[in-house]
């Protein structure tokens, strides 16, 4: 795991120094469509070569999942598994919108609970939060644990309502989130918010959209646990999916299971 923590840290570190130098025009170019239909910036290009480039340097054999790239095999493939989002919230950093992050995860298996170890790094501050898998979360290498709230009315709740009219009804039934939370928050990069679950600046992040795919949380979702968090499904039910092939899923991050239930019970019965 040691060396895991090794390739995480270093590939995020290197990967903020790379774009750090790109200007804002290359920044914003768009060069492709990526393999789910989503459109590919030279941001986010740069960052997935970068990571590419780091995991041939540390693993003789795996296999990278990539938002960009799809699955690559590198040798005779994994595991391990790479799990990698080059650029959470690429719209934004296309726009100048200053909130994006860089994801990678490592797992022994296929399933989103063998991860077992990942970082997230903001691409403008360089802040790192990392965690290994029975070791803790971590913020620039101080210990992170989320907060103590237990109901709706107390919290400071992070939501992604990026529909563009998928999902008639969705924000109607949010409102009953929306409406009774002390504060509300949406940033546009999903790892970001669920790593402020982990240290305590948010209380929960909730996507019950059904849009989020394995890749974009497999890191996070690991760093909100180690920091004694929990990350639930829209059934309420511990989360775990499927890392390949890639699955989707809702998903709901908070600091207390009292708090996430409740989030669950106010969307499934809007009042």
């Amino acid at each position: 795991m040691d060396e895991y923590f090794k390739y995480v840290r270093t590939t995020l570190r290197k990967c903020f120094e790379k774009i750090k130098e790109m200007d804002e025009r290359s920044i914003r170019e768009r060069v492709a469509i990526n393999p789910y239909g989503d459109q590919t910036f030279m941001v986010d290009k740069v960052a997935e070569e970068m990571i590419l480039e780091a995991t041939r340097i540390f693993f003789k054999d795996a296999t990278l999942v990539s938002e960009e790239s799809g699955v690559v095999e590198i040798g005779s493939g994994g595991p391990p598994l790479i799990i990698v989002d080059p650029v959470d919230g690429s719209v934004n950093a296309s726009r100048g919108y200053p909130c994006y992050s860089c994801s990678i995860g490592v797992a022994e298996g296929e399933d989103l609970s063998d991860t077992v170890c990942s970082g997230v790094i903001n691409l403008l501050t360089g802040d790192l939060y990392y965690a290994e898998k029975n070791r803790g979360a971590f913020l620039n290498g101080h210990r992170l644990r989320v907060s103590n709230v237990g109901r709706i009315e107390e919290a400071l709740i992070s939501v992604d309502l990026n529909i563009r009219g998928r999902l008639p009804g969705y924000v109607s039934r949010m409102s009953s989130i929306i409406e009774k939370a002390r504060h509300v928050r949406s940033l546009g990069s999903d790892a970001i918010e669920l790593c402020l679950v982990a240290s305590g600046a948010a209380d929960a992040f909730v996507d019950l959209r059904g849009f989020l795919r394995s890749l974009d949380f497999a890191a996070a979702f690991l760093i909100v646990k180690e920091a004694g968090g929990v990350v639930l499904n829209a059934e309420a039910e511990d989360l775990n999916v499927k890392l390949l092939p890639v699955s989707k899923s809702p998903v709901v991050a908070a600091c207390s299971r009292s708090l996430g239930e409740e989030i669950i019970r106010s969307f499934r019965n809007p009042s």
